[in-house]
């Protein structure tokens, strides 16, 4: 609630629902209005909800697909149109050329990729096509992310972690076989079972059933299978499940252990001195699940809060570690030969996949060139990482 002059209790009515109010007035939908802004229509509903409540009115009137002001809304329209066209030409003022500032370009990281987070940072300032933007970096857990995200809060928002499934190993192939063998044994019922149909003339034929995976053009007169709802989102969730790159797990040792002439592998690390990571993590259960596995079992002396804070514990020659292959480069590249790094194979649930989030923009537009430039940026950057590593085998055991 606000003061007013005359000293009473006003409704406070928030900055962005204003915002989101102008844009749906100038797009006529909701969807419109939350692509201008960058924010997902969920918010923008919410948003504007919100602000009928404050109001004590409604905002708009839905005629033939298109959200039409309501007579008490048409009549905000023009302070709207007066607030955000002297809010344009702030901006322009404030950041536009000659002023010496620059649009903020929030980027959300894990903790887990903080250190690495730096190159993808220089390469952004380095690109011509962002030299508008300033980049800065917020850390901030991976259930933040997605908030953030559909809030149009950050620009766009990156994570590494282990994949909640089972992605590989024994149980894996038993649930793919049973999948084989379910589908083989559907697939010979449907061959086998017979349908009767009786012509205008009392003769009678059988028609095989068609196989699964047969497309059958329907008639008119035939009614439309309606697929379920939940069945539907579960669909256009998983063609629009964020995109992700696959990356290993790296042992590091300390260089002044002895090997004896042995290949370096995972069963070197039983009663050796190790550095964990908090089971509380994704890649902190990874690397528990993966020693239980293998039966190793190496002498725990400390647990560090993130997976650069272990390589730099394994650089001083204390302990050993195992981290994801992008924290281990960082590790590496300040070791001066005091580490060896070796990059364990990622068959049997042994990987962790960087994974991105961006806001919904419109088709075409510079908020989706600007993604599309920070994608780029990002995937370089992780193969630098990679050209950068060991060669070594996989693994020697």
């Amino acid at each position: 609630m606000a003061q007013s002059d005359t000293g009473t209790r006003e409704p406070g009515m928030r900055l962005r629902q204003l915002e989101m109010l102008w844009a749906v007035i100038e797009c006529g939908s909701m969807k419109g209005g939350a692509a201008q802004l960058g924010i997902s229509v969920p918010v923008v509903s919410r948003g504007l909800a919100q602000l009928e409540q404050t109001l004590g009115y409604s905002l708009f009137l839905r005629e033939g697909g298109r959200l039409v002001p309501t007579p008490e809304a048409e009549r905000l329209t023009p302070s709207l149109a007066q607030m955000f066209t002297a809010q344009s030409e702030l901006r322009r003022l404030a950041f536009g050329p000659g002023s010496g500032k620059r649009p903020r370009l929030v980027l959300a990281v894990t903790p887990a990729i903080e250190a690495f987070s730096a190159g993808w940072l220089t390469r952004i300032a380095a690109c011509e096509a962002l030299s508008d933007w300033l980049p800065v970096i917020e850390v901030m857990a991976s259930s933040q992310q997605a908030e953030a995200v559909r809030e149009g809060r950050v620009a766009m928002a990156v994570s590494l972690d282990a994949p909640p499934e089972p992605q590989g190993g024994k149980r894996a192939a038993t649930a793919a076989a049973r999948a084989r063998e379910l589908n083989a044994s559907l697939r010979q019922r449907a061959r086998e079972e017979t349908v009767l149909i009786e012509g205008e003339d009392g003769t009678s034929a059988t028609a095989t059933m068609p196989e699964l995976g047969d497309n059958p053009s329907l008639s008119d007169s035939e009614p439309a299978i309606e697929v379920p709802v939940a069945d539907a989102l579960a669909v256009e969730v998983a063609a629009h499940q964020p995109p992700a790159l696959r990356l290993p797990l790296m042992l590091l040792w300390p260089t002044r252990w002895p090997l004896l002439n042995k290949p370096l592998c995972l069963a070197r690390l039983n009663e050796r001195p190790f550095v964990d990571l908090p089971e509380s993590t994704s890649q902190g259960r990874l690397i528990r699940g993966l020693l239980k596995r293998e039966r190793v079992t190496p002498a725990i002396q400390a647990e560090a809060a993130t997976p650069d804070g272990a390589g730099r514990v394994a650089r001083s020659g204390v302990a050993a570690t195992i981290i994801d292959v992008l924290s281990a480069r960082q590790a590496l590249s300040g070791a001066n030969g005091s580490l060896i790094g070796m990059a364990l194979s990622m068959r049997s649930e042994r990987y962790l996949e960087l994974s991105w989030q961006l806001p919904t923009v419109e088709d075409g537009s510079g908020e989706q060139r600007v993604q599309a430039w920070l994608i780029d940026l990002l995937e370089a950057e992780v193969a630098a990482c990679l050209a950068e590593l060991p060669t070594e085998n996989d693994e020697q055991e």
